[in-house]
This record gives structure tokens, sequence and C-alpha cells, in this order.
């Protein structure tokens, strides 16, 4: 399907952009109906207690939109959640390293920090000028890199990785990658196989278009046995609920029917806590994406990205997001130069319906702009008229 043939069926997806020009997906996308419609679908299935209710296969859904297999992929609440949980899985040893960069979001190395006291080396990649090559991530890899812990796109200067190289750079020292692709499923095509990934973690309420705390949680299909986890949730063992639930049965026995293997799939990992509420909302929103198709999504976001780092830089303005197509997804941050001038000028966008966010890290940073699937041209030529009414 070509969106930018069909840009007014998408939009009318999508309530707020009939008075908001927004921008804004990288922190918070905005609410498809069908989501809503979704939400209020479960809400009367509960009220009315209809067992008829067609329950969504939501996990088959997000295994297709990274391009997975089923048994590769369970739930999360969030990115966060994610990486505590492959984190407390971890068995590092003193002398070991994880690699991660300057530009990351901080969950993609918080959850390392704890490991410092058992003398593992947290060893962090810096950037220049908002960009980090493959060779960086060659020259920081070792034979004592357990993990390799980055984000798909970062979400500060939106630089987009070449996930296959780096995956294979870390394999060739039996290192693990964990990618936090937030900032990129959705306004790109994520493969996670073509990538070589051996985690995957992205939450619902960004491109997305979903309500919070729903997440997908991959982890590569050759690994699901050589982890165990450490939080166990009496649901995923298989056997229990292969037919009916055991407290159905006389003798059902909190040890006897419980003490059996979880599930052989990425189902052991889940810890039981994402709301079915939010799983019907997420699925509604994934089955959307794929509706649109991955190459078509990409197509339609780097067109116009690249629009918008073009008018930017007619303005002079720094832009930190790369032009290459490769290099980048829908997220393009720029600033005019002097932080007090980019506060005055994400506030104007503000009042004037324009919404976009302010952010920074380590020296890279500015006004970040999300072009999602539903943005257009007229979007981005309002946003340079009101820039350049603020620059003059």
């Amino acid at each position: 399907m070509s969106i930018d043939r069909n840009i007014r069926e998408v939009r009318d997806e999508f309530p707020i952009l009939k008075y908001k020009t927004y921008m804004n997906s990288a922190a918070h996308g905005p609410a498809l109906k069908r989501v809503w419609n979704a939400i209020r679908e479960y809400w009367s299935f509960r009220m009315n207690e209809d067992l008829s209710a067609r329950h969504p296969d939501a996990k088959g859904v997000a295994a297709e939109l990274i391009h997975a297999s089923r048994e590769e992929v369970c739930w999360c609440t969030r990115v966060t959640q994610g990486f505590n949980m492959i984190s407390s899985m971890m068995d590092l040893k003193r002398g070991e390293n994880v690699v991660v960069t300057d530009l990351g979001y901080p969950s993609t190395v918080f959850v390392w920090l704890p490991f410092r006291e058992m003398g593992v080396e947290i060893r962090r990649i810096e950037n220049r000028e908002g960009r980090i090559e493959t060779s960086d991530f060659e020259k920081a890899i070792d034979d004592k890199t357990r993990v390799v812990s980055l984000s798909h796109i970062e979400w500060t200067s939106g630089l987009r990785y070449d996930m296959r190289s780096i995956a294979d750079i870390a394999h060739e020292h039996g290192a693990l990658v964990v990618d936090d692709a937030y900032q990129a499923v959705g306004p790109i095509d994520v493969n996670v196989h073509d990538d070589g990934v051996d985690f995957l973690l992205v939450g619902s309420e960004k491109w997305l278009c979903s309500p919070a705390y729903a997440g997908i949680f991959y982890i590569k299909k050759s690994l699901i046995d050589d982890f165990e986890p450490t939080y166990r949730f009496y649901n995923q063992v298989e056997e229990a609920f292969a037919n009916e639930p055991p407290w159905v049965h006389p003798d059902s026995d909190n040890i006897a029917s419980y003490d059996k293997p979880l599930y052989p799939t990425a189902d052991k990992f889940y810890r039981g806590c994402v709301a079915e509420s939010a799983v019907w909302g997420f699925n509604a929103a994934m089955e959307y994406f794929n509706e649109l198709g991955g190459a078509n999504r990409e197509e339609k976001v780097l067109k116009i990205s690249g629009y918008l780092i073009d008018r930017l830089r007619e303005l002079g303005l720094k832009v930190y997001t790369p032009l290459e197509p490769k290099e980048r997804g829908g997220l393009v941050t720029y600033t005019t130069g002097r932080h007090e001038l980019d506060v005055k000028s994400y506030q104007t966008l503000k009042d004037e319906s324009i919404i976009v966010a302010l952010r920074y890290q380590k020296g890279v940073g500015g006004i970040r702009v999300s072009t999602n699937i539903f943005n257009t041209e007229k979007d981005i030529d309002r946003l340079i008229e009101v820039q350049k009414r603020i620059l003059a």
C-alpha cells in the first residue's frame, strides 16, 4: 500500500491530527482510532463475561512486525523491564565488559551499572558530533566483551546503526547483542533475523501509537535453552496449562501441579505483568502497521525525514541526524546553536500546536522532531515557517 497515495485515510486514523501538527512519536505516539475501539471491545467483553469473544493472536502479530518466529516473542511491560530481564540472567564475571554508547538511552546503560561492583567494566563508546561508526564498535569489542547494549536508533541524534555489522563483530568475540529498537520499530522495517541480534526490545506507546506498558521481548531461538529466568511465573509451566488450568481439577496441588518445565519458547521469560487490555490495544496497532507493510512505512518515513533535513539546512541550522537514508529513521534532531533559543523554539512551536520535543545528551541535541507515517510535507513546511520566524 502506498502511504502517500492513501495519506488522507492514514491521517483519519489519528484524531489528534485534526487540531495539532503532531511530530513527537519518539516520546508518545498519538492514539489510533482502532486502538481505542479494540480496548473498548476488550472492556465490553470483560463487563459481559463474553466467553465467545475472539482473543487476538497478538503474539503472532508482534512476531510478524519484527520478522521473528512466534516462539521467539513474549511480552514485557516496557523496554526497561526487558533490559532487567536480560541483565538478571547474565552471569558476568570480573574482568569482563559490557559495551554501550554515550548516546544510548539510559535503560541501555543503567541496568549494567551494578555489575561494576563485581569487577565488570562498562565500556562506553564516545560520540563525535553525534556520530558513532561501526569501526568504533570494532575497536571497543574484544574477547572479554559479554554484551553489546545499544539503541537501534539513538534517541537524541537519530543515528541508525548497521546492526548486522555490529552483531557480526560481537559474535566473532562471543558477545551477545541487545537491541533497544524502541525508536526503530514502526517507522522502519526491522528484521531481527537479518540484523542478527540476540535480544530485541520495543515498547508500545511511541512510534506504534498504543497504550503504555506493553512491549515485545525477543530472544533468538537458539538462545532460549541457554538461559533460565530468575523471575518465575507459574502460568508459564507448559504442562500445567496444556488443556485446562490445574485449579479446575480436584487433585490440584500448589507444588505437584507446577513442578514441571517451563515453556521451551520465549514465553518462559514472561513475567505476567502486562495488562490484557494493553495487549488488545497494542495488537490493533501492530495489525495496522503490518497492513501498511514494513517497506512502505520505511519508504514514507525516510522520504519525509529527508525533506525535513533539507528544509532545516536551508535555514542554516545544525542537524545532528545523518542525511544518508540508511543511517536514520523518522527521528530528526537540530539545534539553533544556542540552548536558550532552542527552548524558545520548542515553546513557540508548542504554542502554535506543533508538537515536538526538546532533548539533549552528551553534547548532542536540541529540537527533536519525529516524522511518522502520518506526517506530510505540509507539516514540515509549517514547522519551518514558525522556526524561520523565530530566527528572524
